[in-house]
């Protein structure tokens, strides 16, 4: 877990096992991306170690997309394999990150480049867990489900456009039925690709900018789902002028994201030429070609990633910048 999450929850927990009869050890990370590295995974593992952990150990991620990631990388490579049980504490965690088995470290070069696919035994996604969140890290995981009804669920999309307000006031119905919805899309595509050779990739709407955007040093604080938000803006701007997704599409899923806060400008702080580098190490790239996701309309993709000149995506960023 992480230093915040388990002040909040790790007593509980603790309890939990005790009173099934299971031994516990608990780890907690520095909060953040920082600790999602090298170095943090692998004071994890000495620390297992230390503790004679064999392969009757379970591995359980109490936290966010970072714990979750990270904790579930450590699981996948520990003495060559070992369960981990998901327990998502964020709306970003528990509608994206717990689900599928992807698990990765940040490296230098850019997010997540570094991991293994590894599916967790249970994940327990409890909506108390979720009290304790402040509006931008709500928001942040709503840009995630507002891009699964872009990709793959028009009535999840309508639900979201028609009820912006109360459920970013956490409406108890209206936010589980997001969640619920969300998460069974994704579910629904990782049990038709686990390993991400072609309809998996589609679920990266948004990422191929975003995660260029995430990667660069910024004046201002962004989370992942607000890059997201930020890349699935100007991704659809891109696909439009390829003909792909018609205007009044890209219109109305930006003004939904717009209704729940999120950002949509890329700061201006950042170079072309930066973030078409980030770009050209993207996971989804094939034969050295840039992919997005293509977006069809509201509720429909195509079912693999389709290559971008990086002429054009050079171009439409420049003009940004006018």
């Amino acid at each position: 877990s992480d230093e915040n999450v388990w002040k909040h929850y790790g007593d509980a927990l603790l309890k939990g096992c005790k009173d099934q009869g299971l031994d516990t050890i608990a780890f907690q990370i520095k909060p953040g991306e920082k600790s999602k590295c090298r170095k943090v995974k692998a004071e994890v593992e000495d620390f297992l170690l230390e503790n004679r952990c064999l392969r009757d150990t379970c591995v359980i991620a109490l936290g966010g997309g970072v714990v979750g990631d990270l904790a579930g990388f450590v699981a996948a490579t520990y003495l060559r394999g070992v369960p981990v049980v998901q327990i998502p504490t964020s709306v970003m965690a528990m509608v994206d990150s717990s689900v599928g088995g992807k698990t990765a470290i940040n490296v230098p070069a850019g997010k997540n480049l570094i991991g293994a696919f590894h599916q967790p035994k249970v994940v327990y996604a409890d909506m108390k867990l979720l009290q304790t969140l402040n509006d931008k890290q709500v928001k942040e995981g709503l840009a995630e489900a507002i891009k699964m009804g872009c990709i793959r669920k028009p009535k999840l999309f309508d639900y979201m456009e028609k009820n912006a307000e109360a459920i970013m006031k956490q409406d108890p119905e209206a936010l589980a039925e997001v969640i619920f919805d969300a998460i069974s899309g994704k579910a629904d595509v990782v049990s038709q690709d686990e390993k991400e050779k072609g309809l998996r990739s589609t679920l990266n709407f948004g990422h191929t900018i975003g995660h260029a955007v995430e990667a660069l040093p910024k004046k201002e604080v962004l989370y992942h789902g607000e890059c997201v938000a930020i890349g699935m803006v100007h991704e659809m701007a891109i696909l439009s002028e390829m003909g792909h997704l018609e205007k009044k599409a890209v219109d109305r899923i930006t003004a939904c994201l717009k209704a729940y806060g999120l950002p949509t400008d890329i700061p201006q702080e950042l170079k072309v030429a930066d973030l078409i580098h980030k770009m050209t190490i993207d996971k989804k790239n094939k034969n050295g070609k840039i992919r997005m996701t293509c977006v069809t309309a509201i509720g429909a993709s195509k079912p693999d990633p389709i290559p971008v000149d990086e002429a054009l995506i050079r171009k439409y960023l420049a003009s940004l910048k006018k």
